[in-house]
């Protein structure tokens, strides 16, 4: 059983239903005039089924309907598929609701509302009409790998007006970006040449190559730690040269020598990092050293500068002393203490103002002598103290002096230590390095031999691959092809085509459809006359589906014409559907065309061809087909639900 659809409801914006009821697995017509909406039918049924955008044409129906319903089954399930009307003006609406089971009435118009996404539409109704997992993987690698939807199924169920007489164009949307190469890559799933068997053994096969792989990558790690690098090995000499653990003269032209080398080098006793220099210590103790020297000898300079001061004053005073000493002297003169006050110890003539006594003149020079006699005293004290701090300038200018070149001297050795610790840590780390690549040419005794695991796993891996050979699967794609031409081929008898009596064949690599004539391969866009390109399109999908039902194979039974008799009766030669207005040849292959859809139908089981068209022919069987016919007032959306002013 294969999904057909039930119903199509429309909901008008006061909550109005309109069903439009379809028979299962048989030919169903809607048979009117233009603008009743017949070709909105197709549009509608893509977007409830998943599309991504609404290409319901602009108008009375965008207009009136609020939500487009439709309820599909398959062996037995059922869904109600409702989405809402994105409005004039737009194309997506977000809004979808879903109901699962069988009920005897569409939902009502409050019960619509959001209860799922349209990706999880999308894979709900790939899981509905029998899509398993699937994967095409192209071979070049240039695109990503593309798993068969319901999206993709639908490109093989309907047939729009513009597409059914297009000579360049044999499927659904084949115009659309990106739409050809997903109808080359799924075709071989639904056509059943790459089954459900197939992708399990590639996942199988997707999982031995995995192991394979993790095998081989570590195989390849073991090999790497194995083999000696002799490039490698030159770069670790080089610097065992620089750092002075590897001989100056010695070349790496030998792998055991070179490794023999190297493991000297990385046995070499590093220098105690302990005995070097204190870095700065000595220098900051010298620097500490010279500014005490240097405080001392201010203070020693200052104090000899002071003493010489006090020497030259106490020199000074000393001097005057003497000259006082000296005009003192002249006591000698007098003569007696009596005469003395009264009259010039020097003439000898009386005084009219007497002059000092000898006594007091004599006690000041007696002062005198005492204060010159203690100067004379100290003035040899001082004279050594001076010289004394004079002898502890010098040396300690010259301690100063030592103390400056112990400092440069240090600095000098500071230097030196620092490029000596420098080069130590240097040849540390090329030690270090070189013992780790040694250690890295010695892998684990322990590590598992992995040969017999990779060979086994490579056995396992050619299995999978010899049971998905491609190659087996482009053959079984060849046959199944060659089985639908013939099958086109026998459609194409009814029909009164151009090159009908030819071996036809479907081109999948052109999408296109290609009669084998004894004037070589002509393709559709080569054929004349819309005839034969409505009529190959239609005798294509005919045969199409007769192998998706015959292989049970998970594309929707639903088969969507819309205008397939326009090249023999234009819409503008419509009387009421009437072919007598045309002529016999024009009548006659109408007449053909729909006996043929109507045949294959009942040849088919599980087909729901749905013919959307002016004809209405006058056979019984067509009388039957009918589902609805749109003439004289009736549409698909009631005209009350036109809320346009008139």
């Amino acid at each position: 059983m294969s999904m057909t659809i039930k119903q199509i409801v429309l909901y008008s914006h006061t909550g109005e239903q309109r069903p439009l009821l379809f028979k299962s697995s048989c030919l169903n017509v809607i048979t009117g005039d233009s603008k009743t909406g017949k070709s909105a039918i197709i549009d509608i049924i893509d977007y409830c089924l998943g599309r991504g955008s609404c290409n319901v044409a602009e108008g009375v129906i965008r207009r009136s309907v609020s939500w487009f319903g439709l309820e599909v089954e398959n062996d037995g399930s059922a869904l109600f598929i409702a989405r809402k009307n994105p409005g004039p003006g737009t194309d997506a609406g977000s809004e979808i609701y879903v109901r699962r089971g069988s009920f005897d009435a569409p939902p009502e118009f409050a019960d619509l509302a959001r209860n799922l996404s349209e990706g999880e539409l999308v894979s709900l109704l790939t899981r509905f009409i029998g899509i398993s997992e699937n994967e095409h993987r192209p071979q070049s690698g240039t695109r990503l790998p593309l798993e068969a939807t319901i999206r993709h199924a639908l490109f093989l169920c309907f047939q729009k007006q513009d597409e059914i007489d297009n000579r360049d164009r044999l499927f659904h949307r084949q115009g659309d970006q990106f739409i050809p190469q997903a109808i080359k890559d799924t075709f071989p799933y639904f056509l059943g040449a790459v089954d459900e068997e197939h992708f399990l053994k590639q996942h199988e096969l997707d999982t031995a190559r995995e192991a394979l792989r993790e095998l081989e990558q570590r195989a390849s790690r073991q090999q790497e730690q194995r083999n000696i690098d002799l490039g490698r090995a030159r770069r670790f000499v080089n610097d065992g040269k620089r750092v002075g653990i590897v001989p100056q003269d010695f070349e790496p032209a030998q792998v055991d020598a070179t490794i023999r080398v190297l493991t000297a080098a990385s046995q070499v006793e590093l220098s105690n990092a302990a005995a070097l220099p204190d870095f700065g210590d000595t220098i900051n103790r010298l620097r500490d050293e010279q500014s005490t020297l240097r405080e001392t000898l201010y203070r020693v300079t200052e104090d000899a500068r002071t003493a010489r001061l006090l020497f030259s004053e106490r020199s000074a005073f000393s001097r005057e002393v003497s000259e006082q000493r000296s005009r003192l002297s002249s006591i000698g003169l007098y003569r007696n203490e009596a005469d003395e006050r009264e009259v010039c110890p020097v003439c000898d003539s009386p005084l009219t103002v007497p002059t000092p006594g000898t006594s007091h003149i004599r006690a000041a020079l007696a002062n005198v002598s005492t204060q010159l006699q203690a100067v004379e005293i100290e003035q040899p004290h001082l004279q050594r103290h001076i010289e004394e701090l004079e002898a502890k300038k010098l040396q300690l200018e010259k301690e100063l002096v030592d103390a400056q070149t112990a400092l440069v001297r240090a600095i000098a050795e500071d230097e030196r230590a620092r490029a000596q610790h420098d080069a130590l840590l240097e040849r540390a780390r090329v030690v270090g390095r070189i013992g780790t690549y040694l250690d890295g040419l010695h892998p684990d005794q322990t590590e598992q031999d992995l040969t017999p695991l990779i060979e086994a796993a490579r056995r396992r891996v050619e299995g999978l691959e010899a049971a998905i050979n491609a190659d087996d699967a482009a053959q079984r794609l060849d046959t199944y092809l060659n089985i639908i031409s013939k099958q086109m081929s026998e459609f194409a008898k009814g029909l009164d085509l151009e090159h009908s009596g030819s071996e036809l064949r479907l081109d999948l690599k052109k999408l296109t459809v290609v009669a084998d004539t004894e004037d070589g391969p002509i393709p559709l866009n080569r054929m004349g006359s819309g005839e034969n390109w409505v009529g190959y399109h239609v005798l294509t999908y005919l045969a199409l589906h007769w192998w998706f039902r015959r292989r049970k194979r998970p594309v929707p039974g639903i088969l969507i014409f819309d205008q397939p008799s326009q090249a023999h009766y234009p819409a503008d030669r419509d009387q009421e559907g009437s072919l007598d207005p045309l002529e016999d040849k024009d009548r006659h292959a109408v007449q053909a065309l729909f006996e043929l859809m109507h045949a294959a139908c009942s040849e088919m089981e599980d087909l729901q061809l749905i013919v959307l068209d002016h004809a209405h022919l006058t056979d019984p069987w067509f009388e039957d087909a009918i589902v609805e016919e749109w003439r004289r007032g009736r549409f698909l959306v009631p005209p009350h639900w036109d809320s346009r002013p008139n």
